[in-house]
């Protein structure tokens, strides 16, 4: 019975305590005073020190409350990253036509933080299409439809971009700090495919960083084995939503409910020692901070290998489609062959229908 006890409370430590705890971080997008006003809150900062979490602040503006307030992050021993970001009218993420706008805005980022003596954990550098055009799809999606159409034949502006963001990535290493990139996870198959239509598609560039975290928001994906068959060796997840974050034109991504979330992050922490979470506010809004800090990770995560089947399917289909649109004049010709041949076929119809008219 002894030895029974012993071998029972072994288990339990073993699992408990030795369990790997992924580290945490979260993003947070706050813009404005309400970034500040969030933080104001003390018992928030000692509950992220307490999970030794650590966090990707957007940073919509280089005032000098949110300088306070990063300063007060430095000071409480959180490691922040410096999440760079336009103003909208710019396109808010970076993409392939605003890479001077990029640079300028790291120069003022630099200047702003020796300005105010504040201390970044490294850079993190956005790759998302222009919210303009996320605009343009409430708005004039016609318009957006011919915009993208042109932009499947302009090597030239992505070549472009490529160099710029690439000569940027190298002056923040010079300046020593680690930079990482947050990107959409199909990414990944266009540099399997050789394609470059998913960057023309969406306006994006695909530039390589030290640190790549692929963006496998279930919310937004809806299939939880897109982590698995997005994840690479040595690199951070991003999970999500849990709320919050930039709306375009009123509109939200949808928001991820705890036991999804914990799911997810189950499947994540057998795949990598690092877990992002967009976004901290969402998850303080919804309640969710409790359960991530003391979430049980010897639990077994589900079985994904029915999901998995499917998500290949679909990931077949884009890879496809990614292909297809990577010769944008022979799409161009095989569509305006299909249109001319069904003109011709309705004319020939017409025509018959006509003669056996007049003949009556």
């Amino acid at each position: 019975m002894k030895k029974l006890i012993i071998s029972l409370a072994l288990t339990f430590f073993l699992n408990v305590f030795l369990t790997a705890r992924p580290a945490i971080s979260f993003f947070c997008e706050l813009q404005g005073n309400e970034f500040n006003v969030f933080f104001a809150d003390t018992s928030l900062i000692r509950q992220l020190s307490g999970m030794h979490a650590s966090l990707r602040i957007g940073l919509h503006d280089f005032s000098p409350e949110r300088a306070l307030t990063i300063r007060k992050l430095n000071e409480a021993g959180i490691p922040v990253v410096a999440w760079l970001l336009l103003p909208e009218e710019d396109g808010y993420w970076f993409n392939m036509n605003n890479g001077q706008k990029a640079s300028k805005r790291y120069d003022d980022f630099l200047a702003w933080t020796k300005e105010n003596d504040l201390k970044w954990d490294g850079i993190g550098i956005d790759l998302e299409p222009d919210m303009n055009d996320g605009k343009m799809v409430f708005t004039h999606p016609w318009k957006l439809a011919w915009k993208v159409y042109k932009r499947l034949y302009d090597n030239r502006s992505l070549k472009k971009a490529a160099v710029i963001y690439q000569d940027l990535i190298d002056r923040m290493k010079d300046d020593g700090y680690s930079v990482e990139s947050y990107i959409i996870p199909f990414i990944y198959d266009e540099r399997e495919l050789g394609t470059t239509s998913l960057q023309k598609l969406m306006g994006i560039v695909d530039i390589k960083t030290d640190i790549e975290i692929p963006m496998v928001y279930t919310s937004a994906m809806g299939n939880s084995a897109i982590i698995p068959l997005y994840h690479h060796d040595h690199m951070p997840l991003a999970l999500g939503s849990t709320g919050g974050g930039v709306k375009i034109n009123g509109a939200e991504i949808a928001s991820l409910s705890w036991e999804n979330l914990k799911k997810d992050m189950l499947v994540a922490a057998g795949l990598t020692d690092e877990i992002h979470i967009f976004s901290l506010e969402g998850s303080v809004d919804n309640g969710y901070l409790p359960g991530i800090s003391k979430l049980d990770y010897s639990e077994a995560p589900p079985d994904l290998s029915t999901q998995i089947v499917e998500e290949r399917s679909l990931i077949k289909k884009v890879r496809f489609f990614l292909v297809i649109l990577n010769h944008p004049f022979w799409l161009t010709f095989a569509i305006l062959a299909v249109m001319s041949g069904i003109i011709f076929a309705i004319y020939k119809l017409l025509s018959a229908i006509i003669r056996l008219i007049t003949r009556a």
